[in-house]
């Protein structure tokens, strides 16, 4: 045993007492706190509205958005996982409140039902963060990330092989009719032509037939999507069909989303995008109106790289009266001597002048670092549902928890 007196006691099984209340057990920082007032005060008619006055009661649609929301900012994205904190985690356990506690199947289809309420839930947040004093609009700057999809390549087939598949299964459905043939025309002759009612086709028939179905499907969908551009090595996911290949931050080529964002000058989300496109051009206008759809307000400057460049972009936003600064060449390299078209050579004099340099300096910092948080900090490096709808709707639900957790930051800053 040894000398005891110079420890403190330590006793394992000894009886004790939860505090009365749960709050007394976390830190009055954590951001559970902040996510219970901030949803406490949200508008949820519109999550309310999809539910039934008639059958079971359902849990609180409150109760299931703190859990979403925190589970995010702990990077928690799994329904399964959320369940098991509820048993585990203090913080959890205090916004799940006491009594009986939703299942994770409650859990995963809260969010799939509501994808579509997430973006109202992110508005909400950007105009509480701006009735705060945050989400200055003066300068905003746009980007983009690749963010997994919930498949890989394991999972897809190139347009090569869907041919070989689907004309290996023709065979296969032919082999397996004219053996269905035979052997009926043997059982009319063994039987006659009475039917003992049993029918339907054979298990091996339709597996082969819903086979050949999904593989067409998704040919015909690969085909309308790359049009001329196909090529025999061009694939799609069976499991996600709208997701894309593209090539992510660390170079590794994957199936993803385009993933984008409008960021405040102190760096809240004020607007959300995501796309099954490749390349960023086609966001610049979309992003910039998304802007003042959720703000109500027009952006005084928009900033972004070079990816979004484009001679009708910069002519629309011109169009629009919307000034902006978006780069010609590679950040930290020479600007090209003289680019093709009239916008573009125009931003192209604009980059130069030293006022454009000083405000463009801050577009890398002020852009990715909420990207750079999202994935770090909150864990957030794949999506977990499937289908660009469901994916929109994670994604304004983890800006939304970014938002939420920036504002419980600078509140915990200032106890």
């Amino acid at each position: 045993m040894g000398d005891e007196s110079r420890f403190k006691s330590y006793e394992q099984d000894q009886g004790a007492l939860f505090p009365v209340f749960l709050a007394d057990a976390l830190d009055p920082s954590d951001p559970a706190f902040f996510i219970q007032d901030a949803v406490e005060g949200l508008d949820l008619r519109a999550f309310e509205a999809r539910y039934a006055v008639l059958g079971e009661r359902a849990y609180a649609p409150r109760l299931m958005l703190k859990l979403w929301l925190y589970a995010a900012t702990q990077g928690v994205y799994s329904g399964r996982e959320i369940a098991r904190r509820i048993r585990r985690d203090v913080g959890f356990r205090y916004l799940a409140g006491m009594g009986r506690h939703p299942d994770f199947r409650t859990i995963n289809r809260f969010r799939v039902r509501h994808r579509e309420d997430f973006a109202e839930v992110f508005r909400q947040t950007v105009r509480l963060a701006r009735a705060s004093g945050l989400g200055a609009l003066g300068v905003v700057a746009i980007d983009g990330t690749k963010i997994r999809a919930n498949t890989s390549k394991h999972k897809a087939m190139s347009h090569s092989r869907m041919r070989e598949a689907e004309e290996k299964l023709e065979r296969e459905i032919a082999s397996i009719l004219a053996r269905q043939d035979q052997e009926n025309a043997e059982e009319e002759r063994e039987h006659g032509d009475d039917d003992d009612g049993s029918g339907g086709l054979p298990v091996e028939l339709q597996d082969a037939q819903r086979r050949r179905e999904k593989i067409r499907a998704a040919r015909e969908q690969l085909e309308a999507e790359k049009g001329e551009r196909l090529e025999a090595r061009h694939q799609k996911s069976f499991a996600d069909p709208e997701a894309q290949m593209m090539k992510l931050g660390d170079g590794a080529l994957q199936y993803a989303y385009n993933a984008q964002a409008a960021v405040s000058e102190d760096g809240l989300i004020v607007a959300t995008g995501l796309s099954t496109q490749v390349k960023d051009e086609q966001h610049l206008v979309p992003m910039t109106e998304a802007v003042r759809e959720t703000t109500g307000h027009r952006p005084g400057r928009v900033l972004a790289d070079k990816g979004y460049l484009s001679e009708r972009g910069l002519r629309e936003m011109r169009r629009q009266r919307q000034r902006c600064l978006i780069a010609v060449g590679r950040e930290g390299k020479k600007l090209p001597k003289w680019p093709r078209g009239s916008c573009t050579q125009r931003m192209h004099r604009m980059l130069r002048l030293p006022w454009a340099k000083r405000s463009y300096a801050r577009r890398k910092t002020q852009g990715e670092r909420p990207f750079a948080e999202i994935k770090a900090v909150m864990g957030f490096r794949r999506f977990m549902l499937r289908g660009v709808h469901k994916v929109r709707g994670e994604w304004d639900l983890v800006c939304a928890a970014f938002n939420l957790r920036r504002l419980a930051v600078r509140a915990a800053a200032t106890i």
